[in-house]
């Protein structure tokens, strides 16, 4: 019988896919709630906004952003919704 180290079943082979995996795992975790993240957007906001999330959740999305015509339309949409604070009622109800 011949050890093929290279073969497709080999514990070695199986060993280091496994080390990739939880290395892209890891990887995925860590920066999923960075404010990089690129699922986050003006969309994602609005999105929120319009499944009724309250002031308090929709100040926490708006800390995430830094580009000024994206946090005027957020102020704006905060605005029209009575979201002045964090503890602010909605009164779009």
């Amino acid at each position: 019988m011949v050890n093929n180290p290279n073969s497709p079943s080999s514990p070695a082979r199986r060993r280091a896919s496994a080390g990739v995996a939880a290395l892209a795992a890891a990887v995925v975790i860590t920066t999923a709630g960075c404010a990089g993240n690129l699922v986050h957007s003006y969309k994602s906001f609005r999105s929120a906004l319009d499944r009724g999330a309250s002031c308090s959740e929709l100040f926490d999305q708006r800390d995430l952003f830094e580009d000024p015509e994206t946090l005027l339309k957020i102020d704006r949409d905060l605005d029209r919704i009575g979201c002045s604070s964090p503890d602010a009622i909605r009164n779009d109800r």
